[in-house]
């Protein structure tokens, strides 16, 4: 039996971490002909939670108040719509709802997933709900920078080619998938950049060679000297900002491409028209005549989602859970990713 009402995180207005309240609200109503109701046992949380509820894209695209926010979870199905046939009750599953400003949000005990538009797919059972909750977005995301918009080969095609990529941010929740496909898949030399600190944490996740950005904060420059120009297939940014692009050129081989998760433009506020236009307008000169070839990864690849499962269950692939909230103390879990100090994937445990 659902419940009529459950305890879910919600905005009333954009703002700091503290506009999330842990409130009483109502259940969703019965799933409709392609969808399933959710009981979430737990939450991923992302950086793009904390741009919208700051507001930093109102410009664009506004939320409703009272908002729900979140896109990835794991739980079991309670309901399902009459047309749902590859779901049964019961099923646990998980996932990434595809649209952020839909109005649903997985920061909740339940929530309506689209089975037709929202990532989702049965939960191996080796591992825990948590785990399947981090990888929604940021899989999706590390999938696309590197391998959907890339050259890299992958599988068997891959294991002889000396394939290497360079992982600017390396030991986020991006970047710590990124380390894996990029090995695992990939069969990669990959070189993380990221903080001393984290050295055992990206080594263990498989990175060959770590670079500390604070003793080595101009690493393009010594990386030109120990392996030379035009030396990896693949730079992908976890970071931001136009200048990696700028300094990996001479790294990108000519068939090289830089891929970015973040863009030209880290975000520490609001982006107004003229931001976005002058983001979009760095995309496409970079893209279109810039002197490597640009791709900017984005969460897209929902449709995907059930071919990744075997990756994770064959452990190939794990989630790192770097740090772990209730529900209720939603409001810390943000504090912790807005640092930009994470490491590995923020869970929130409904």
């Amino acid at each position: 039996m659902v419940p009529t009402s459950m305890h879910a995180l919600q905005i009333k207005n954009y703002g700091p971490p503290s506009v999330l309240e842990y409130v009483e609200t109502k259940t969703p109503e019965a799933p409709q002909k392609t969808q399933v109701l959710v009981k979430i046992a737990a939450a991923g949380v992302n950086p793009s939670e904390y741009i919208i509820r700051r507001g930093d894209v109102s410009a664009v695209k506004k939320k409703t108040f009272p908002a729900f926010i979140g896109a990835d979870y794991s739980g079991t199905i309670v309901a399902k719509g009459d047309d749902v046939t590859d779901f049964d009750v019961g099923d646990e599953v998980f996932g990434s709802i595809a649209d952020v400003f839909s109005g649903r949000g997985t920061y909740a005990e339940y929530v309506l997933i689209e089975t037709k538009q929202d990532a989702i797919a049965k939960k191996p059972s080796n591992i825990s709900h948590e785990e399947a909750a981090g990888v929604g977005m940021a899989f999706i995301t590390a999938y696309s920078a590197l391998i959907l918009g890339t050259n890299l080969k992958i599988d068997d095609a891959a294991k002889s080619l000396n394939q290497k990529i360079l992982i600017i941010g390396a030991s986020g929740g991006i970047g710590h998938y990124a380390i894996q496909i990029g090995k695992n898949i990939c069969h990669a030399h990959v070189t993380a950049i990221n903080s001393s600190k984290n050295t055992d944490f990206v080594k263990s996740l498989g990175a060959d060679r770590v670079i500390d950005y604070n003793t080595t904060p101009d690493f393009t420059q010594a990386l030109l000297q120990e392996e030379g120009q035009e030396s990896f297939d693949v730079v992908l940014d976890c970071v931001g900002g136009d200048e990696y692009y700028q300094k990996s050129i001479l790294l990108l081989k000519k068939s090289g491409i830089f891929s970015t998760v973040v863009g030209p433009h880290i975000s520490d506020g609001y982006m107004g028209y003229g931001t976005i236009l002058s983001i979009i307008g760095h995309i496409l000169y970079n893209k279109l005549l810039g002197k490597r070839s640009y791709h900017m990864a984005l969460a897209n690849s929902h449709s995907k989602f059930p071919e990744f499962v075997g990756y994770f269950e064959r452990k190939e692939i794990v989630t790192k859970i770097g740090s772990k909230f209730e529900l209720k103390d939603g409001a810390k879990a943000h504090e912790l990713s807005e640092s930009r100090r994470a490491v590995g994937k923020i869970i929130l445990a409904v």
